[in-house]
């Protein structure tokens, strides 16, 4: 019983930390919610302000603006 107490408040505790994680390198993405925060969108598998991302809202481009459908630094 005690066991499985312990078991289930690691578990939990690792998904609590794994939900605010980075986005993926490779910039992939299923959800905006892999996508790191901040206003960035997942579109067409692709975050918003990964490198080959597509932007169409300058809110999507966190720390900074979507020009020509791609985001940009300020």
């Amino acid at each position: 019983m005690l066991k499985s107490i312990v078991l289930a408040l690691f578990l939990s505790i690792g998904l609590a930390t794994s939900a605010g994680a980075a986005p993926s390198p490779d910039g992939k993405c299923n959800f905006d919610s892999d996508c790191g925060g901040g206003g960035a969108k997942c579109n067409s598998g692709k975050c918003s302000n990964a490198p080959g991302g597509k932007c169409n809202f300058d809110s999507e481009c966190p720390g900074g603006r979507c020009s020509q459908g791609k985001c940009e630094k300020k």
